[in-house]
């Protein structure tokens, strides 16, 4: 029943958004110290790795938690149609990247395929829980589960397969100074 414009759950969205990023950047720095700039790159970059993904994962518990609490479950959505065509482009890019890499034989190939396939079960998501119901949600659902999903898991399993093979391996195509030697 409540629409945006009539959202009152409480503090406002941006405040509550900024008190847990300002709490969890507070946490952050104290956990990990004055070091945090000359550790990211040396020998305690896992540590601090695993300290900031700490603190973002109990961000965004509490926020999930807020927002689906406060959250109206309608709402008038702005640029829906830029934000649909914003994320088919991101999926058409990361697809064409992919591809270019894959062509080269570069080893960062798996970046864009692992993006591809992220970006396919967001849009899968997206798709089946904002479609009213009826006809729209059915075509969301065939469309998920018969395209999207399975071109995701086809992606992630080339991804995997780029990492624990060789297939990532730097292309043993002669280049400008001769063939390459495998050192």
């Amino acid at each position: 029943m409540s629409l945006a414009g009539n959202w009152s759950g409480g503090p406002s969205f941006t405040d509550v958004k900024i008190g847990l990023v300002l709490v969890a950047t507070a946490i952050m720095a104290i956990s990990v110290g004055p070091s945090i700039f000359s550790s990211l790159w040396g020998r305690k970059w896992r540590r601090t790795a695993i300290v900031a993904g700490t603190g973002i994962v109990l961000f965004y518990s509490v926020w999930i938690i807020y927002l689906a609490r406060t959250l109206p479950s309608v709402t008038v959505a702005n640029n829906w149609n830029i934000a649909w065509a914003a994320l088919d482009s991101f999926e058409g890019l990361a697809a064409l990247f992919s591809a270019v890499l894959l062509h080269r034989r570069s080893k960062y190939a798996v970046l864009p395929t692992t993006a591809f396939s992220t970006s396919l079960c967001i849009d899968a998501l997206f798709a089946i829980t904002t479609a009213p119901p009826g006809m729209p949600l059915t075509v969301a659902i065939l469309e998920a589960v018969l395209v999207e999903l399975p071109v995701a898991t086809l992606a992630a399993v080339l991804a995997l397969k780029l990492l624990n093979t060789g297939a990532s391996a730097p292309s043993t195509r002669p280049g400008p100074s001769g063939p390459a030697t495998g050192s």
